[in-house]
């Protein structure tokens, strides 16, 4: 993939790797981002908030291997956990990253929507091939004929579902900002998937507080969550209601950058989405998976109503 990714070394005289997340950039015209699983994101992912080698109450810390690469990184981080010894996890390097991109089957028309969406102020909110390729391959796996979308944007995501949806599939698609929706409907027709799409605009909470009303609770195979990160819970909820047991949930930007791991960050967006990773961990009504792709991922099944 195109763009020039920055180093990510540790400082000069430094005697340990930074535990604060590494965020790697590329060029203004891409909206792809990577970041390296930093200790601290690894033990959050283990359900340990906190950072370094202080003992959790599941005896679990990370520490980071030594660099060997050129650019001073490594891609192995070495977890210490008092059950599995020294586990050897993958993170992702600059090179690293570049091989995932290129080893990703992107339909030419995501490419040419993604590099659309690039130009654009805020093209960060666009989720990365590799998470969209995962997304569609659930859908697919599930069998899925009805989806639900909260969070469109340019579309990248909702297209790369509706490419892989049946004829007779439906994904309902919400979305609020009109602008966006005008690029995502552009290409839904340049794809031929339109007629897959049934695209709602408006607050996604009405939207779903409006199905739920009309009856369709429990028809829904997989839903898609990438919105307002403070409303997680609200939409949660709602999804829960419309997905029926089997159905699947997945939830973006889990991870948040990092920033979910780090102790001393407590901007509002930052606590709501620990505060709902710390609600879904406990919830019975679900299985889950949390997945470090893209912005990280959760991934919900229903078990139970």
């Amino acid at each position: 993939m195109a763009g020039s990714l920055r180093s990510c070394s540790p400082s000069p005289g430094s005697t340990r790797p930074s535990l604060r997340p590494l965020l790697r950039l590329v060029s203004p015209r891409s909206f792809l981002s990577a970041r390296p699983l930093s200790p601290s994101s690894v033990s959050y992912l283990g359900s340990h908030v906190q950072f370094g080698r202080l003992p959790s109450r599941r005896g679990f810390s990370a520490v980071a291997s030594v660099p060997v690469s050129a650019d001073g990184t490594s891609p192995v981080l070495i977890v210490e956990d008092d059950k599995y010894a020294r586990k050897r996890v993958i993170r992702l390097t600059p090179a690293l990253y570049s091989y995932l991109m290129a080893n990703v089957r992107e339909q030419p028309i995501l490419r040419e929507l993604r590099e659309e969406t690039a130009t654009m102020h805020g093209s960060q909110m666009q989720v990365s091939p590799d998470e969209a390729q995962l997304l569609s391959m659930l859908v697919q796996i599930l069998g899925a004929q009805q989806c639900i979308e909260v969070g469109v944007y340019t579309g990248y995501s909702s297209l790369a579902i509706a490419l892989i949806l049946p004829e007779s599939g439906r994904l309902v698609a919400c979305e609020k900002d009109a602008r966006c929706l005008e690029i995502a409907k552009k290409y839904y027709e340049r794809a031929g998937v339109s007629h897959k799409v049934d695209v709602r605009h408006g607050d996604a909470a009405d939207t779903l507080r409006a199905m739920i009303q009309n009856g369709e609770s429990c028809s829904y195979d997989f839903a898609f969550l990438d919105a307002n990160k403070r409303a997680y819970d609200q939409y949660f909820e709602m999804l829960l209601e419309l997905v029926k047991v089997g159905g699947v949930i997945v939830i973006d930007n889990v991870l948040w950058q990092g920033r979910v791991a780090d102790p001393l960050v407590d901007d509002p967006k930052t606590v709501s989405i620990r505060d709902f990773n710390s609600k879904i961990l406990r919830d019975s009504r679900v299985n889950i998976s949390m997945v470090p792709i893209g912005d990280g991922i959760t991934m919900c099944r229903k078990i139970w109503s």
